[in-house]
């Protein structure tokens, strides 16, 4: 009986081995192969002399974490292959960055506007037209309905089609809606307009906000809401400056809406000069255009363009059931409460005022009885009153400066504790009715608190969320806020002509439940790199996995 000789594997030498172990070290490490790491040498599988395959394995790409996706030196020199956050990082906050904030500002102080606009105007269309309580309190409410509805619909075409042609499609519809609001010969038609204004005000918010904070290094993102709020902020008070100027001349609010929408005009200019998000172009495979970017910003801030291949992937952009899916579920709930909250502070706070400075709480009368009466007995607002809604709106410049300070020194959740207790404080003191004076400040620092609240939570959610559901996400956050909006300045104004007592408690009521959501919110996103890529079971985003290399660039 023969014996078949027994096969043996020849082991390979050492120097092939090393060899093979050199490539294996240099294959990219996250999850991708370039071109280059495909015509390197063998594989150590190739120099073991193996002619079997080996058993195949469920192939999992790995997703990265935090700390790879941001700017990974160490990652980078091994691979020559570098992600968006690397080219953020490394260019800093430079000419680039400054444009895009010009343009991005001048659109902000337009919207700001805009959103004013009915409030200063609504008494002298009521005497044109002859308005009743309804068709009155339907102006401000189609454009919140409709500021709603544009930024949920906005922020889901900017994950599908980019961020820039919606900003400017928007921009453009915004342009045409002003002006024929200041030439609408009718109530009716009217009412359209500014539902068409207040849809684009809402889409350009929402997707502006997530524009900029992509191609911002991330050291600087808080710096950069508040540079937004500070513009948007400067918005009310030009609208309010040019009411006081121009209302009391014939067909006055005519004017009034024609000027507004000259900023508009302004910033449709300087947005053809603007680039697609690179985040955007990167997540959507699009090479191209994503390095033509890539160049531009190397090439505006005078940095060093890193060499290598740039990583693109073909990630599917977010829809509206991603943002309550795993692992965004809780958090997703948790923000959509504070816009609700805060929202309807902000708001309801503006209603709770003129009522206290009418002289029917607290005898406040300082600004609010001096109301002019036009020949045809109608009550438009005085130039007192204009000033003290300047004054008002100039509260909550400090809150923002505050709140920027605080989400950067402290975190961003402990900052949220910090400004809706303080507000909930200074709002219970609101009943005592001390004295006039007192009262006063403690009306300042509702609103700067408030505002504060706010700027704290614009800096967190672009944060949470990955770039490819980031406008779906921001978007449909900010739009039900805006339903907290409509209900807080409903609600005020019920509950105030009733007892101003009840407004007082509701507002604390409102504020406990914001803090109460922040003690359950596990993720902290302070000094985070922004996720670019889908979270995974293998790849959770989690607290405190990312760093940032300052490239030396402070």
């Amino acid at each position: 009986m023969s014996s078949t000789p027994e096969r043996r594997l020849t082991p390979p030498n050492g120097e092939d081995l090393i060899s093979g172990l050199s490539d294996l070290s240099r294959l990219p490490t996250h999850g991708y192969v370039s071109n280059k790491s495909a015509k390197r040498g063998p594989t150590l599988l190739e120099a073991a002399g193996k002619d079997e395959k080996p058993e195949k394995k469920p192939s999992v790409t790995p997703t990265p974490t935090p700390s790879r996706a941001s700017s990974s030196s160490e990652s980078y020199n091994q691979t020559g292959i570098y992600d968006v956050n690397d080219v953020i990082e490394r260019a800093g906050f430079g000419p680039y960055q400054m444009k895009a904030i010009m343009v991005i500002g001048i659109m902000s102080f337009a919207d700001a506007a805009e959103i004013w606009l009915a409030t200063l105007i609504i008494k002298n269309l009521q005497c044109e037209w002859n308005l009743n309580s309804v068709q009155k309190a339907m102006i401000p409410a189609i454009v919140y309905a409709f500021y709603a509805v544009g930024s949920i619909t906005s922020g889901r075409l900017a994950d599908k089609f980019g961020r820039f042609w919606v900003l400017l499609i928007n921009s453009y519809i915004l342009v045409v809606s002003a002006v024929c609001s200041a030439l609408s010969p009718s109530y009716q038609l009217f009412v359209i307009c500014r539902g068409l204004t207040g849809f684009c005000i809402g889409g350009n918010y929402s997707c502006s906000i997530v524009y900029i904070q992509e191609i911002i290094p991330t050291r600087f993102r808080s710096l950069n809401i508040f540079i937004f709020e500070i513009i948007f902020a400067g918005g009310c008070v030009f609208e309010c400056v040019l009411a006081f100027f121009v209302m009391h001349l014939d067909n006055g609010w005519r004017y009034q809406v024609f000027f507004t929408a000259i900023p508009v005009m302004i910033m449709l200019i300087f947005m053809h000069f603007m680039d697609e998000s690179p985040r955007f172009l990167v997540i959507n495979n699009q090479r191209e255009a994503a390095q033509k970017v890539v160049e531009k910003i190397h090439r505006e801030n005078q940095v060093e363009p890193l060499k290598g291949d740039l990583f693109v992937q073909d990630e599917r952009s977010g829809g509206f059931p991603d943002i309550w899916a795993r692992p965004h579920t809780c958090g997703s709930i948790q923000i959509t409460i504070h816009f609700v909250c805060n929202m309807f502070l902000y708001f309801g706070v503006f209603m709770l005022i003129p009522e206290m400075m009418s002289g029917n709480y607290c005898s406040l009368d300082m600004f609010f009885q001096s109301t002019k009466v036009d020949e045809n007995s109608c009550t438009v607002y005085s130039d007192a009153e204009y000033l003290f809604l300047i004054v008002i709106i100039l509260a909550g410049l400090p809150g923002m400066v505050a709140g920027a300070w605080i989400a950067d020194c402290v975190g961003r959740k402990p900052g949220m504790i910090t400004s809706i207790y303080a507000g909930a404080i200074f709002t219970g003191l609101l009943g005592l009715c001390i004295n006039n004076y007192i009262t006063y400040i403690e009306l300042f620092c509702c609103v700067f608190f408030y505002t504060a609240y706010n700027q704290i939570l614009w800096i967190y959610t672009p944060e949470f969320y990955a770039t490819y559901m980031r406008g779906t996400a921001i978007g449909v956050q900010n739009g039900i806020g805006k339903l907290g909006a409509a209900g807080g300045t409903f609600l005020t104004t019920y509950l105030v002509s009733m007892k101003v007592e009840y407004a007082i408690y509701c507002f604390i009521a409102v504020q406990l439940v914001a803090c109460a959501t922040v003690l359950f919110m596990r993720r902290e996103t302070q000094g985070q790199a922004l996720q670019d890529r889908r979270a995974t079971e293998e790849s959770p985003i989690v607290s405190g996995d990312a760093h940032v290399t300052n490239y030396g660039t402070e």
